[in-house]
């Protein structure tokens, strides 16, 4: 009898909880997105505002130009990451894959206007190289949004293929060379099929990134016009909020296609690895190897120095003198103090709230009742949205729908807006943690008289603090660099470090720009130090 109690309440709590999260969902996202929409066909009749966008030739230039740098960009990171995760996890000792591991990912703890920045201090007039080695490189244009988004993008697809390599069962090896394969052969016929469903979610991830990012194109895209430059003009420059909206669906487009082919088909193609795997033996390092692997350590590298060095610079590079006045600057006149306060406690409360949402809704996914399907595809199809949404496409449609609600011009809509924006990667970590979590852990505990306040504190959270903690840091490192989905619903008080970063941009106040960046690496940096030694002790 109470056992029979106790399912039922269950399953009445676990109705209620999933649709809560069901209108959680709703009202952040698929509202905002359909008053988008409306938006976009805010005319007489509805397709006339369209049809004069598409019909244009800057929009039909500027969306055959973003094609154009985004596969580009795609092909270059995707190829320079495989080869920097292979080296990593096949030929190098265990510290010094720590090592490695954590430069590939530096890029990414900075905003993506930030690269572009650099490029200007590498190649431009008065560039390093410029100077030093007569590099006259056409930096303003498609080349320098192709540079800049390689950065941009390396950290994201290195940490998809280094996660799909470390998988990889050495078995397979050990048996091509009893069959007398060579490591061309097997590279061919092994590696590459077993990676090609991590190649197609490397290239989703960073088509995605590159054709909506609009921090780069802003600093190195000089007059060639991209989609989200458009948007930016449109909405930023005239407030043209009909325009934007239309932009922002043809931007929303691409990105949605590409990854409901790899949600749809290519995720559902990989197998699940196996515990036991075997190391893998991929032979020698060769000197070729290693001169490509240093040149790229390299390439990763100087711009991180250049960002640690320009701004203790006086006038990069007119005047090298070390000074502090950058940073003074920045303090009596930028308000870094205010700014750090504001970009911490929204960063903070994006991985507080996400954490607990992404924690909540893949435990529900994974441990609910099959009598509960219909409910759990909703909220999971709903979840996976988020991963195709745009950061300008998610910003405006939050502007138009939450104005003039008490949520608007608060802080809270910053954290929620940047919670909606990045849940769908935090969420599939959730997902694949529970999926590996033995479920007789929980029914132990029930049998030994356990209610579900006992399991959630002596059984879930402490099998799950290395994926709590990656989700929490995910969000966090996340929140601190985004520009696009929070630039329309800022106000003075609650402008962020990254939206500075793109005000002194716009002044022509790099070094002050930098410093800023700097500051924001400074705090990612310490944070995933500071994960990384606590993973250590865990394990």
């Amino acid at each position: 009898m109470r056992q029979a109690q106790f399912k039922v309440h269950h399953r009445k709590t676990t109705f209620l909880s999933l649709t809560l999260l069901i209108a959680i969902i709703l009202i952040n996202l698929i509202f905002p997105l359909g008053t988008l929409l409306i938006k976009a066909v805010d005319y007489e009749p509805f397709y006339r505002g369209l049809q004069e966008v598409l019909s244009s030739s800057v929009t039909q230039t500027a969306f055959i130009n973003s094609i154009k740098v985004t596969l580009i960009s795609c092909i270059v990171s995707i190829g320079f990451s495989f080869f920097f995760a292979y080296i990593v996890e096949f030929k190098l000792k265990e510290r010094m894959k720590r090592l490695y591991r954590f430069l590939a990912i530096l890029p990414m703890l900075v905003p993506s206007i930030t690269h572009g920045l650099v490029i200007v201090y590498l190649f431009g007039s008065n560039g390093i190289f410029t100077r030093t080695m007569g590099l006259k490189l056409p930096i303003y244009g498609e080349l320098g949004i192709v540079m800049g988004s390689f950065f941009y993008a390396f950290p994201i697809a290195f940490l998809v293929f280094s996660q799909a390599f470390a998988n990889l069962d050495g078995r397979f090896f050990e048996n091509a060379v009893i069959l007398g394969a060579g490591p061309f052969r097997r590279f061919i016929e092994i590696v590459l099929p077993m990676m090609k469903y991590a190649i197609f979610s490397a290239f989703a991830v960073c088509f995605t990134m590159i054709f909506t990012d609009y921090g780069i194109p802003l600093s190195v895209g000089g007059t060639y016009t991209i989609l989200p430059l458009q948007f930016y003009k449109n909405v930023i420059g005239m407030l043209d909020f009909s325009k934007g909206a239309i932009y922002s669906v043809l931007i929303l487009l691409p990105a949605v296609l590409v990854y409901l082919l790899d949600i749809l088909y290519f995720s559902r193609k990989q197998t699940s690895s196996s515990h036991n795997v075997t190391r893998v033996d991929s032979g020698p390092f060769h000197p070729l190897q290693k001169i490509l692997f240093v040149l790229l350590s390299a390439a990763l590298l100087i711009p991180i120095l250049l960002i640690m060095i320009t701004p203790f610079v006086e006038a990069w590079p007119y005047n090298l003198s070390f000074t502090l006045d950058h940073f003074k600057k920045i303090i009596q006149i930028g308000a870094l103090g205010r700014l750090i306060q504001t970009s911490v406690i929204i960063a903070f409360f994006t991985g507080l709230g996400g954490t607990i949402l992404a924690f909540a809704a893949g435990y529900l996914y994974v441990r609910t009742s099959d009598s509960m399907n219909l409910a759990k595809t909703i909220t999971h199809g709903l979840y996976m949205v988020t991963l195709a949404i745009p950061g300008l496409a998610l910003g405006l449609a939050f502007a138009l729908f939450f104005k003039g609600t008490f949520l608007y011009n608060t802080i809270w809509i910053l954290i929620v807006v940047n919670i909606i924006h990045f849940f769908g990667s935090p969420y599939m970590m959730i997902l694949s943690h529970f999926k590996l979590l033995n479920p007789n852990l929980e029914a132990i505990c029930r049998t030994l008289g356990g209610n579900r306040f006992n399991v959630l504190v002596d059984v879930i959270i402490p099998n799950s603090r290395k994926v709590l903690m990656d989700v929490f840091i995910y969000f966090f490192t996340n929140s601190m660099i985004t520009i696009s989905a929070v630039s329309l619903l800022y106000r003075a008080s609650t402008r962020t470090l990254a939206l500075q970063i793109t005000a002194y941009s716009d002044q022509g106040s790099w070094e002050s720009a930098v410093a800023i960046s700097l500051v924001i690496l400074v705090i990612n940096a310490a944070l995933k130090l500071w994960q990384t030694l606590r993973v250590d002790r865990i394990h």
